[in-house]
């Protein structure tokens, strides 16, 4: 979660500096929306890729997940990305050996170009590393549990929510001179 502490608004990619994060780089990845439902990793760190035992540039994040947890967590990353919240979760991952690793990663709201939020930068971290993780290749992943986090302490659409209703509620009412008033008759 350190990476969240910083997070006061929404970043352009090109606002953030891979030097002041060097040491988190190994386990942050970039995924872009590629669809409705397709977040594609652009960028994976070795560290991720090792204990996950392959690449994962190009991979799809939700392909990773079995159909129940995957719409979990796509519906995760569509908070995320239409609401500027931070998302937060832990899951257990599993190798040929059948042996458990626990994992929580975290999913940040990035705009790439423009004003919309395209990406998402996030982290994978082995909580607990065991001994064998990174010598077999984790294939099945299920996930434990799925929090969001607002960087001001509520959603952003809720922010001003309260003004916005008074406001909206209010009925306007304009007097436009003409006819019967101007002496016309």
């Amino acid at each position: 979660m350190g990476r969240y502490t910083q997070w006061a608004h929404c970043p352009a990619r090109f606002e953030i500096e891979p030097a002041r994060i060097a040491g988190l780089l190994r386990e942050t990845f970039i995924a872009e929306c590629t669809g409705l439902l397709g977040f594609r990793f652009r960028l994976a760190g070795t560290k991720i890729c090792h204990q996950f035992g392959r690449e994962l540039r190009g991979v799809d994040f939700l392909s990773l997940w079995p159909n129940e947890d995957r719409l979990a967590i796509a519906s995760q990353v569509r908070t995320v990305l239409n609401d500027g919240a931070v998302g937060h979760g832990v899951f257990q991952a599993f190798g040929e050996t059948n042996r458990p690793a626990r994992f929580e990663f975290t999913l940040m709201p990035l705009i790439h170009t423009g004003q919309t939020i395209n990406r998402l930068m996030g982290s994978i971290t082995a909580i607990e590393p065991p001994f064998w993780l990174g010598a077999e290749p984790l294939n099945t992943f299920e996930l434990a549990e799925l929090h969001l986090h607002w960087p001001d302490g509520v959603p952003a659409f809720m922010a001003n929510g309260g003004d916005d209703a008074v406001r909206a509620a209010r009925r306007r009412f304009r007097v436009v001179q003409g006819g019967l008033a101007c002496g016309n008759e």
